[in-house]
Order: C-alpha cells, then structure tokens, then sequence
C-alpha cells in the first residue's frame, strides 16, 4: 500500500487540511478504479466502508491479487468535516457561500477545445492539461480539483454517499445501465437511477462529461468513457460495523468481476428485483404545509399515484393535511427527523415515467 497526503491552503492561519490517498497495485497491470467516500461530510456510512475496504485490499494486495491499480480517499471533504454546528456535522453545504459541496466540479470542455486546437491528441493528457490550465486559488475549488485530477485518471468511480433515511439506491448515466445494475446486484441494492444529462456538474458527471467531450468528436470510443457512479448507502443513522463490511465485501466482489482483483468470482446475474429507474422520473415530493410527520410508507415501499403515505399534523390544532404519491414506483428517501416545514422535501419517490417539472439539466436538488 502506497499513501499520499496533499495540503490543501489552510482556511485561516494554524488550520492545516490535506487530502489523504491509498493505493493498491500498480497502474501499469490493468485497469484501475478510485473510490472516495466523505464528499458531504454529512453522510458517514461509507467513510467506515472504506476503512474496512483498506483492511481488506492490503490482505489481496500481500496476497500478490490485485491485477490493477485501486485508489481509496477515504475521506474526500475535509472542509465539511471541519463544519461542526452545536454538535451537527453541516458538511453538506460550504457555509462560506451555499454552495453544495457536490456540485460545480470543474466543467472542462472549453480548455479541452483550446488545448485540441494547440495540437494536443492524448485524450488523458488533454484532460490533466487541462485540469492545469483550470486550477482554481480558493481551498475548495482547489480540494475538487485535486479530486477530479485523480479520479479522472480511472476507468472505474465509485463516490460513496448516503440519503437521509433510505433505501440503498445509485445514480449513474444511461450509457452504463448494465455495470450499474451489476454494482446493484453485489450491493444488495434495488433502485438504479439513470439519466443522460442530470446537470449541475456533480462529481460522478463532471467525470463522465469529461471524457464523453472525446467520443462526441470520435476522438475516443463509447465504451473507453470511465464507469462513474454515485452509490447511496441508504441512511444517515445507517452506520455500523455489520454495514460497512457487508458493503466493503460487495465493492470487492464487484472489483473481481471488474478484473482488478484476482480471486474467485461471484455469479452477477440480472435480477428482477433491481430496477433501472429514469432520473427524470424521480419526484421531489415537497410538503404542502408544515408540521409532524406521521408515516403510512416506508422507504422501499412500492407507492402508487394517488396513495396516501403520511400525514403532517398541525402542532398548533392538530388538523392532519395528507401527502399522496405522485408517481407509481417505490418510496426511496424521506426526511430523519419528523418536524417539516412546508415547501421542504418530504419524501424522494422513483417513478417510471418523466414528470412535468422534469427538465435535463436541472434533475439534482441540493438537498
């Protein structure tokens, strides 16, 4: 196992951050994959998975087993991990500006087109030049940059998030429907979202969006653009020892089959029980009004339009106003706590069918 610590510019005087990286094998024997977990320093349950991910690639990697080069970040958002509110980790959003820490990664493709016209032809030499030509001065525009220069260097990405209560569900792009289905199925999951262009340039599509800019211009097949994913590990409370090694072991069985670890593969097969939902379907369902949640449904409950899956009782007289489903799917995620304002999210529910408010490019809400 090799490790890196890079320094990040402090905030402030006497605050030092850095970004710490293991790898595992050697980049020239195959395929790689980089996996990272901590980038809303609010979502926990995978900064524990990748503990126990190095725990369990050390052993492969003496074992002589790795056949390509694997790269953890266990914790990629140190930032947030710094914003403590009165006991409260707020490390979704940067409390400097708003700004949702899984957002804007740096969107490459006009230095990608200056750096073309200079003559540059190595799509991966491209994109790192690029990255360069990019580099922002702030501390977290320059923690995303240091992020995305080393995930881009991967064929396989795997960002570990999690929901607030909810079922274990991932988000990727329509053209890797297929790996993401296998993922699912190791992890147990049963919901893939899919979509072609979710917007807001999110971690897993700034990557994606990078490399596709080369196979718009038949400057790199369809089938070379890197795997990346977003895997929810169901809920913020959802962190334990038994999880997280059941989730480490699934992301290495899914390793193995991926040719990056040799050792004897599990069966993938194609199971009915996780379905390719479209992201354009998927309903942010805000609450009418505010008060005391009091649920009918759980998540991975199957929900139909119309149906009647919680009340909000009003704490001054008590009067319940309902909220029903808008789509026929399953309840995915609903808030922890059960105080609600109205206008706030309420539930998140996957739907087969596009919604009305549904437009590509404006398919991600902050919270």
């Amino acid at each position: 196992m090799k490790t890196k610590r890079t320094e990040l510019p402090s905030l402030v005087g006497g605050q030092p951050l850095f970004l710490d990286r293991y790898s595992f094998g050697e980049a020239d024997k195959g395929h790689s994959a980089y996996i990272q977990a901590g980038l809303h320093a609010d979502e926990h349950p995978g900064i524990l998975v990748m503990q126990h991910l190095i725990i369990m690639l050390k052993e492969y990697e003496n074992q002589g087993s790795i056949t390509g080069k694997i790269t953890l970040v266990p914790l990629a958002n140190p930032v947030g991990m710094m914003q403590n509110v009165l006991g409260y980790w707020a490390g979704r959003f940067d409390l400097a500006n708003g700004e949702n820490f899984n957002r804007n990664f740096p969107e490459l493709s006009l230095a990608l087109e200056k750096r073309l016209l200079a003559g540059e032809t190595d799509p991966a030499m491209l994109i790192q030049q690029s990255l360069a030509d990019t580099e922002p001065m702030d501390t977290v525009g320059q923690m995303k940059h240091l992020l995305l220069s080393e995930a881009l260097k991967h064929d396989l990405v795997l960002d570990l998030h999690c929901d607030t209560d909810a079922v274990l569900h991932l988000y990727t792009n329509r053209l890797h429907t297929e790996r993401a289905r296998k993922l699912a199925h190791a992890l147990g999951a049963s919901v893939v979202f899919v979509e072609d262009f979710a917007g807001g340039q999110p971690f897993d599509e700034a990557i994606f969006r990078a490399w596709k800019w080369f196979s718009d211009r038949q400057l790199l097949e369809t089938a070379a653009i890197p795997f990346s994913v977003t895997v929810e590990l169901r809920g913020q409370t959802d962190v334990s020892d038994e999880l997280a090694k059941q989730d480490a072991q699934a992301i290495i069985d899914f390793l193995i089959s991926e040719g990056l670890i040799s050792a004897q593969p599990v069966a993938f097969e194609k199971p009915e029980r996780v379905t390719i939902f479209p992201l354009e379907g998927a309903s942010h369902l805000l609450a009418p009004v505010s008060g005391i949640l009091a649920w009918r449904k759980k998540p991975g409950d199957a929900v139909t339009r119309g149906e009647h899956i919680a009340d909000i009782v009003s704490v001054s007289d008590g009067q319940r106003t309902d909220v029903c489903s808008n789509v026929n799917g399953v309840m995915i995620a609903r808030p922890v706590t059960k105080m609600i304002r109205a206008g706030q999210r309420v539930a998140l529910l996957a739907g087969n069918e596009r919604l009305d408010d549904r437009e590509d490019g404006e398919l991600l809400r902050h919270f």
